[in-house]
């Protein structure tokens, strides 16, 4: 009896190292490098425009890993398929030789607007408008706006608008504040549409480089400052709720 006993213990647990060993495998295992979206226990997205070569590791959860190199130019992340003004946490590196961002990434529809809060950035502004300022999460934030014309959107092709937040004291990993972004835009004039999806970016383009990122919900939302440029407040001023904005 106990050598029966000891027999089934034994291929009890074995079962059960296979079974994880298995589980573990198929998560780590999965990589990407054709446009496509999907949920791997968190929402991601991947996209390139097939210059170059680009491959994405979903490591489950929020994890995620990405590889670029010569890339005509890409997005990938992980996140929500419905974006949100929440505050999200993140940590990982980013390592990029060409152009490209990382922060938070995302779509609005009606109107069809791109938006960006880069966090580590280059080039990210070439051809933008500055509009104004907001400080957000330890770091001012400077606020562009650029309009892309016949450019690949989530509507195909199309004319839209892109709002973009950089920041100053620029750093890889930490908290972002993304509803502190949402209203400073707001007060500049630059609304957002129906939320569509929202990730923690990489990306690049132009060049070659890698990244790792971890990304959750939550964290310590920080207050904001929006200062307007004397483009905005001759202009538009009129047209702002400048309640707590500094002039």
């Amino acid at each position: 009896m106990k050598r029966k006993s000891t027999r089934t213990i034994l291929a009890i647990l074995m079962c059960v190292m296979f079974i994880f060993s298995f589980s573990t495998m198929s998560v780590s295992a999965a990589t990407i490098s054709s446009n496509q979206t999907g949920n791997d226990g968190l929402w991601y997205s991947f996209w390139t425009n097939g210059r170059g070569s680009a491959s994405m590791n979903l490591n489950g959860g929020g994890s995620y890993s990405v590889n670029w190199s010569n890339i005509g130019d890409f997005t990938c992340g992980k996140g929500w398929s419905t974006g949100s003004g929440h505050t999200i946490t993140y940590s990982g590196s980013y390592s990029n030789s060409g152009g490209g961002s990382c922060g938070i990434y995302g779509w609005t529809t009606s109107p069809l607007v791109e938006y960006y809060i880069c966090d580590s950035w280059n080039g990210v502004t070439s051809n933008a408008t500055r509009v104004g300022t907001v400080t957000s999460d330890g770091s001012t934030y400077t606020i562009y706006k650029h309009q892309q014309v016949n450019q690949p959107s989530i509507n195909g092709n199309a004319t839209f608008w892109q709002y973009i937040s950089v920041r100053d004291n620029q750093r890889v990993g930490g908290t972002i504040t993304i509803q502190n972004h949402f209203n400073a835009w707001k007060n500049l004039g630059l609304n957002l549409g129906k939320m569509n999806y929202q990730i923690l970016l990489t990306e690049g383009w132009n060049g070659s480089g890698n990244a790792n990122f971890t990304v959750k919900e939550g964290g310590s939302p920080s207050g904001s400052g929006v200062t307007l440029n004397s483009w905005q407040c001759n202009n538009h001023s009129n047209d702002l709720n400048i309640s707590g904005v500094v002039m």
